[in-house]
């Protein structure tokens, strides 16, 4: 018989992402079979997500873009907050309270750490009505480290990020991490108790075997995923124009994907004359029969959390080669399941053009790959670390975990800050304050600040703060 761990299972998307991105990025079916393999142990799963109303149209289509035409769609709550986020972040709380009626427990759990505040909210009305919550902190990656290495460590991005993971960590009743590495620095960041820390890697599903090098086109050297500045996809743009100019006239770098960096990377491919082939993102499973395919796969990038891509083309048997930088080295042991080198273009364009003159090789290297990634990384062997968290979460449902809200705090910048600025800087700390008030909390303070306001205005006087008395000793 199926043990039921709890009554309902609210899975919470990641801050602006909605089903319909989830659908046209391909990751519907990358990030559902796990939930499909756990949906006998709850009654009820339910996703919320940052979308419109468009995101429940997808629903009567679920089992085609899971990829499995057995499959039934879960229920769906659309996070609509980009309408009114004070006015929302009180009432979708209330919408998902509502729908879990009758549950009497539930886990509330971030599919990534950006956007957990919602999840938090979440568990806090649940637990105001009696459900016993537990609020699982799920990262695939370092959220603060990845803001700061795009805005800069000082930045207020950074600042906001940091503050964010830190306030759901200490509320959260079980925080997930798919590295050891990343645990650590949660640990040591937000001062967590070690017990509260689960490793729980992204998996791969290993239903299709892995792909020998005999039956590989050695001349498709692929890259998939962002193109962004983090990727660093122009170091592999301008390492195949080398690999091509040093005896290899048939090579192709494929490039799958979409982002910002589209066109600047095109017209540095037509500049260098390199052979590039761009492709825009395609279904999860053609993007695996890609790698099934080609000869090398290949990834620069210079900060990654757990790379999901890497582990999938390594578990295909492809062989790979990437950056020696952090999230790729816990992924690939040099010489062994891969390469790892220096993020420059001469490194790269070296390690290929050695790895495309020795089959034997490329063959040892890719079946050793595929060995570890199925081992360690397939769904079988991930599922019951997934399972030992959300019992865990159920077992604490916030003992001693109640975190008191964040004040407002008073930012110097004001002093220095134009008017229109400063007001605005006031109205964020106004609505991060709201959003972590209680529903009555929240609306008493508003009707005071309101009342406030209204009779300093009548009186033609700024509003007033009162001091209060010094203390007696």
């Amino acid at each position: 018989m199926t043990q039921i761990r709890a009554d309902a299972l609210v899975l919470v998307f990641t801050a602006g992402m909605s089903l319909r991105d989830w659908v046209q990025s391909g990751l519907l079916p990358r990030e559902w079979p796990l939930y499909r393999r756990l949906r006998d142990e709850y009654r009820q799963i339910v996703l919320v997500t940052h979308g419109g109303v468009e995101d429940l149209t997808l629903l009567p289509q679920w089992s085609q873009f899971t990829e499995d035409p057995t499959d039934q769609p879960p229920e769906v709550i659309c996070n609509q907050s980009a309408l009114d986020p004070v006015a929302y972040s009180g009432l979708l709380p209330r919408l998902v309270a509502d729908r879990l009626n009758g549950c009497a427990s539930a886990i509330i759990k971030t599919n990534q750490m950006h956007g957990g505040d919602v999840a938090a909210r979440i568990a806090a009305e649940l637990r105001s009505r009696g459900v016993r919550t537990g609020l699982l902190a799920r990262g695939g990656y370092l959220w603060s480290r990845f803001v700061a290495g795009e805005h800069g460590t000082h930045s207020p991005q950074a600042a906001d990020a940091a503050a964010g993971e830190g306030e759901l960590c200490r509320a959260a009743d079980v925080i997930v991490g798919t590295t050891q590495r990343m645990l650590d620095d949660l640990a040591w960041r937000y001062g967590l108790d070690p017990s509260r820390l689960h490793l729980v890697p992204n998996y791969v599903l290993a239903d299709r075997n892995p792909v020998p090098v005999a039956q590989r086109d050695r001349n498709i050297v692929l890259y998939a995923g962002q193109l962004v500045q983090r990727k660093r996809v122009d170091v592999l743009i301008e390492a195949i124009s080398l690999v091509q100019r040093d005896g290899n006239p048939d090579i192709v770098l494929e490039i799958i994907g979409d982002g910002p960096d589209e066109e600047a990377l095109k017209a540095m491919a037509r500049r260098l004359g390199a052979p590039v082939r761009f492709k825009r993102r395609i279904a999860h499973g053609e993007l695996i029969a890609r790698m099934s395919r080609c000869g090398l796969y290949v990834q620069a990038s210079e900060l990654e959390g757990h790379p999901k891509t890497v582990l999938e083309a390594m578990a295909t048997g492809a062989p790979v080669v990437v950056a020696d930088s952090p999230g790729l080295v816990e992924v690939v042991q040099i010489g062994a399941t891969g390469l790892r080198v220096g993020c420059d273009p001469a490194s790269f364009a070296h390690a290929i053009t050695q790895l495309l003159s020795d089959d034997d090789w490329r063959d040892l290297l890719g079946f050793a790959a595929a060995k570890a990634a199925r081992e360690n990384y397939a769904l079988d062997a991930v599922i019951p670390l997934e399972r030992r968290a959300h019992d865990a979460a159920i077992a604490s449902a916030g003992a001693g975990l109640n975190v008191a809200n964040a004040p407002v705090r008073f930012d110097p910048q004001l002093l220095h800050a134009s008017p229109e600025d400063a007001a605005g800087m006031f109205a964020k700390a106004i609505t991060s304050f709201c959003r972590r008030c209680a529903g009555s909390g929240r609306a008493a303070f508003l009707a005071a600040l309101t009342e406030q306001i209204g009779r300093s205005s009548a009186a033609g006087a700024q509003p007033r703060i009162t001091a209060p008395a010094p203390r007696s000793n």
